[in-house]
């Protein structure tokens, strides 16, 4: 860039007084091109290549544990089905009182239960034998509950379909919990 010097002499503000006057330069000012540089030193983010490894295999592992044990699948969306819905492989009593499921064909070799839950029923006294019955802590009968007498009154609170009978866990008057065999309880009237 260059400047014109010009001074004045006739200037009303005396000869003292000298007046710069610029020229317009040809040449064109790129102040870009060092902001290129700085670009170099400037860290990058970090590469996401390594997560989405690690997120494949992580849903690889998922599969293949899920495909070698399919019980879990549908353990897994039991839990996630709305309340008050029944998957086909239940073996419990959810219908209510009085009111015998309805038959799935899925489980045609499974028999409806006799009584459901909350339905009272009676230990059912054998001819001439008045000893108690014994009530059993888990519903395969391998450990020894409670007792009840004949002819007590017991509450259903579920079931098994287990051995090819039925088992119902029960609730005595006194508060006792046990499971009984369908064979030795009789509907209460």
């Amino acid at each position: 860039m260059t400047h014109v010097l010009q001074s004045f002499s006739n200037c009303p503000f005396g000869s003292g007084w000298v007046l710069w006057f610029a020229e317009e330069s040809n040449q064109d000012l790129d102040l870009d091109d060092g902001l290129d540089d700085f670009d170099e030193g400037q860290p990058q983010p970090p590469s996401r290549r390594p997560l989405l490894i690690i997120l494949l295999l992580l849903l690889v592992a998922g599969a293949g544990y899920i495909a070698m044990n399919p019980h879990l699948l549908s353990s897994i969306t039991g839990m996630i089905a709305a309340p008050g819905s029944q998957t086909a492989d239940e073996h419990t009593l959810d219908s209510g009182p009085g009111t015998p499921p309805s038959p799935d064909p899925a489980n045609a070799a499974t028999p409806s239960p006799t009584y459901q839950e909350g339905e009272v029923v009676s230990v059912k006294a054998k001819a001439g034998d008045l000893s108690p019955i014994t009530l059993h802590r888990d519903a395969q009968g391998t450990e020894l509950g409670p007792t009840v007498q004949a002819d007590e009154l017991l509450t259903i609170v579920d079931g098994a379909y287990i051995n090819q009978s039925w088992m119902y866990l029960v609730n005595t008057k006194s508060g006792a919990t046990g499971w009984i065999d369908e064979h030795q309880i009789q509907s209460h009237s």
